[in-house]
């Protein structure tokens, strides 16, 4: 899919596989469609933007120079709970087909981030809405819940809350 030249629905198909979280041993890899056969310098950063010379910023952590379209950086250089941007950077160039010369415009983009989270969210309470201790209905079991929270801020990735799912299991047993 990387190569093709019309994705159509496979684009959406690549987004879509775009993580925000991962776990301890995930592998941090960028894809930039048309970007094969050009040299792409690739930055793993911990802001949103192309740095002018990855050395002297501090917010560039490694660059890598590739021509496949794709890079994949090394797990030993992302540290967790941090978020971090895949960046990637190439002049404007031509490159001398068979039949024809392919016109490349410069390429800047950054990706919306990515966190190898390894902390746990904090436990909140959970509450069965009764009277005295009883149900009031035999139907309907009214459930609250309130104080669970993450270390990551989850809404930076559009996300609506910190937690994404909640789940509750209800059951019976014979004593």
């Amino acid at each position: 899919m990387l190569h093709s030249a019309a994705l159509g629905d496979l684009y959406t198909v690549l987004h879509n596989n775009e993580l925000n979280f991962g776990k301890a041993y995930s592998v941090p890899a960028g894809v930039m469609t048309y970007s094969k056969d050009r040299q792409v310098t690739w930055y793993l950063m911990t802001s949103p933007r192309v740095p002018s010379n990855c050395d002297i910023d501090t917010d560039c952590r490694l660059s890598i120079l590739t021509t496949d379209g794709f890079v994949v950086f090394d797990t030993l250089d992302v540290q967790r709970n941090l978020r971090y941007f895949i960046c990637a950077y190439s002049n404007a160039s031509e490159v001398e087909r068979e039949w024809f010369t392919e016109t490349f415009e410069e390429l800047s983009s950054c990706s919306n981030g990515f966190i190898f989270d390894t902390i746990a969210p904090q436990p909140g309470q959970v509450f069965v809405q009764n009277t005295n201790g009883f149900l009031t209905a035999r139907q309907d079991v009214i459930v609250h819940w309130d104080e669970f929270k993450d270390n990551v801020n989850a809404a930076v990735f559009g996300y609506p809350s910190s937690i994404m799912d909640y789940y509750i299991s209800c059951g019976m047993y014979v004593t």
